[in-house]
């Protein structure tokens, strides 16, 4: 039978991975996108009018650009679960193609966001530690030339998504109807035993490129998330002993010399509310560095297994699960959504095979 004249039902055209992965994109996804794009506007207005431009600070407003980047990337996605798209099809005739780009260039995203949730972490530190940090005005030449070389290499560790998968794309019922499958090009034998056509050169790039994407965007900024939080941590309380000590000394010296011009000093820390007040600011401290690290741990580290089991095994999980890309807002709520590689998981491969 001629293939391009078979006509496929709606529940094969349907783009939707899982009932799961439907209600993430069409019912959750759309207020979270429109919340997400405005608020990150307007932290790019209020970030971008201040009198003084810190480096947390332009690193906020690029982890905001990131962020608006990242929420219209998905935006196709969340359209192909919908019927009135995934039925369209120059609708589909347009994403089918595109769609591992788009899920490149979020992960390009992506992976530059957690660097500089790594580099506003590790400001936070330097300011604490020393507060005239916070004063130095920034080299324009040296931020420019850091920003340009993070978008750079992470660009060369997610590059591999564009070629990591094979897409086959066939049009069906007298060309009224378009569907796509996406290969892994790891997979040393396609389904139904078909072989695989990707260069060994290829094989080899994605598999290192997976492994060191594993290592340098997931592990190694969980690794240096948790340091620099506790870092935090330590010079927060630090800090606050040191105070303490300095004034108890400065009593000291008050009380040896006579001079009792300023009695509340000695006895500044040592009120009930100011240590109340002291102890609630490094509980807020702690619980934003719980969360902070928790909540990275979370979005990243099933990406980082799938990533890393991929990279080593040699029967690859995209065998039993083709769809695992990670989906995540790095402020107050981390989500992992699947994107599917193939178009349906209901449709036969072997329809696309036939003379």
């Amino acid at each position: 039978m001629d293939s391009s004249s078979l006509c496929l039902p709606e529940s094969q055209l349907r783009l939707s991975g899982s009932t799961l992965e439907s209600f993430l994109y069409t019912v959750l996804f759309p207020p979270i996108c429109l919340f997400g794009v405005v608020g990150n506007a307007l932290t790019i207005l209020v970030l971008v009018n201040n009198d003084f431009m810190s480096r947390a600070n332009i690193f906020l407003t690029c982890l905001a650009v990131c962020d608006v980047s990242f929420l219209i990337l998905i935006i196709p996605h969340s359209l192909a679960n919908f019927d009135r798209f995934a039925f369209n099809y120059t609708f589909r005739y347009l994403y089918l193609p595109s769609k591992m780009h788009l899920i490149a260039f979020a992960n390009w995203t992506s992976a530059v966001a957690i660097w500089l949730v790594v580099g506003v972490c590790f400001e936070r530190v330097a300011g604490v530690r020393s507060p005239l940090h916070r004063l130095t005005t920034p080299s324009r030449g040296k931020l420019t030339t850091g920003l340009i070389s993070l978008l750079t290499c992470c660009a060369a560790l997610t590059f591999y998504n564009h070629v990591s998968h094979h897409c086959f794309i066939k049009s069906f019922c007298n060309a009224s109807q378009i569907m796509a499958v996406c290969l892994d090009v790891n997979l040393d034998v396609w389904p139904n035993n078909r072989t695989n056509i990707s260069p060994p050169a290829l094989r080899t790039y994605v598999a290192a490129t997976r492994a060191a994407n594993a290592a340098l965007v997931v592990f190694l900024p969980m690794i240096l998330l948790v340091v620099l939080n506790m870092m935090l941590l330590y010079y927060v309380k630090k800090r606050s002993f040191f105070m303490y000590a300095s004034l108890g000394r400065v009593s000291a010296r008050m009380r040896k010399s006579g001079d009792v011009a300023l009695p509340f000093v000695g006895t500044l820390f040592r009120r009930h509310s100011d240590q109340i007040l002291q102890q609630r600011t490094e509980h807020r401290v702690a619980v934003t560095v719980c969360a902070v690290v928790t909540s990275f741990t979370i979005t990243q580290a099933p990406s980082a297994v799938v990533l890393t089991v991929n990279s080593l095994l040699k029967e690859r999980l995209d065998a039993h699960c083709r769809h695992w890309q990670k989906f995540e807002f790095r402020r107050l709520l981390s989500i992992v959504f699947k994107f599917p590689t193939s178009s349906s998981q209901h449709f036969e491969i072997q329809i696309w095979l036939q003379g």
